[in-house]
């Protein structure tokens, strides 16, 4: 049972850290194409919804790591 518990645990802070890191990554990549755009080749009227998609898809995987969780702490072995 304890083994059960452990991986629980460890699986919980894998998918933590793979959500926080795209979620992360998504924003970054938002502030860059908003900022940036230009100098990055796009047209200016292309970075608006560029940096507007990353920032959704940031939400979107911060939102799915608190769901995760709340959907983890409902499972009890």
């Amino acid at each position: 049972m304890n083994n059960i518990r452990r991986e629980r645990a460890r699986s919980l802070r894998f998918v933590q850290i793979v959500f926080a890191t795209l979620a992360l990554i998504s924003l970054t990549a938002a502030l860059a194409v908003s900022t940036r755009g230009t100098d990055l080749g796009l047209p200016e009227g292309a970075t608006y919804p560029i940096s507007l998609a990353f920032l959704l898809v940031g939400v979107v995987d911060t939102v799915l790591l608190y769901a995760w969780e709340h959907i983890f702490a409902r499972i009890d072995y």
